[in-house]
């Protein structure tokens, strides 16, 4: 999810002609993927914000480490969900981004979903597209898939068929935790051996002939380009299922080396994960 994210951000960015180090990202929810997250955006020269009422209350907040909501709507260029859906208790999540959260931001941020549909109020967010109160959104998680909003899927930016954490390496672990967690519950006392993932096909990254304010988003681009899947999912919505189904390999940043990146490009994507 964490790939997804930046390889999106990167693709807003040059949509709509600004720089990542320029702007705020509020993240809601900072658990294992929204924490990941932070640490990408940061190393992207992000100032970020962490909200997180959950964890402030466990955790305390003395520190000023977590933000409440209202400082994420009123300080944020980009909003980004990471939470469980839950409707009911406290801290109930479900259309979190409703109408009334919508039309109470400050700075008319983009608005991403890539943890569970009904987070973001669907048709408030349409809504809140056509009357120009964000900027622009990235979905990939929808109310009523497969039946998706199909003037919604038009709006979007980013538009993908809930395959954010569809990576093979994150495949490859969520099998590996489960199975030893299965062996462990029941005393099997069996060692599983892994296969390896199998290797991209462009293993190789060559920025020999590419700009320096490109090198990084050509690299991202090169391991996942959310563009590719999102002028599928909008030219063929009914296929909502079919393309999760028929999911190509995708690897991680560490199946990748960088050749011939500038110095100051090169050390970014050293610290996302790639090779060098």
């Amino acid at each position: 999810v964490e790939q997804y994210i930046t390889a999106s951000l990167l693709c807003l960015a040059e949509k709509h002609q600004f720089k990542p180090n320029e702007k705020t990202i509020g993240i809601v929810g900072v658990g294992n993927v929204g924490s990941k997250v932070a640490v990408a955006c940061r190393k992207l020269g992000m100032r970020v914000l962490l909200n997180d009422p959950p964890r402030a209350e466990r955790e305390g907040n003395g520190d000023g480490h977590f933000v409440d909501i209202e400082t994420i709507r009123h300080e944020s260029d980009i909003i980004t969900f990471h939470t469980p859906l839950t409707k009911t208790g406290r801290y109930a999540t479900w259309h979190l981004a409703d109408e009334l959260f919508l039309h109470s931001l400050t700075r008319k941020p983009f608005i991403l979903n890539a943890a569970r549909g009904a987070i973001a109020d669907n048709q408030a967010l349409k809504k809140a597209l056509l009357e120009d109160t964000i900027s622009g959104t990235v979905i990939d998680c929808w109310e009523n898939e497969p039946d998706i909003d199909k003037e919604l899927l038009a709006l979007a930016d980013i538009a993908t068929p809930h395959i954010a954490g569809y990576s093979a390496d994150g495949k490859w672990m969520a099998t590996k935790m489960s199975l030893e967690n299965l062996n462990d519950f029941f005393g099997l006392g069996i060692i599983p051996k892994f296969s390896e993932i199998p290797a991209p096909q462009q293993p190789i990254i060559d920025l020999n002939k590419v700009s320096p304010e490109m090198q990084l988003s050509h690299a991202v681009w090169h391991t996942y380009n959310p563009v590719t899947e999102t002028v599928a999912l909008k030219s063929s919505p009914e296929k909502f299922y079919w393309f999760r189904s028929n999911y190509p390999l995708r690897r991680e940043y560490p199946a990748y080396r960088v050749i011939h990146a500038y110095p100051f490009v090169a050390n970014i994507l050293s610290q996302l994960g790639f090779k060098r």
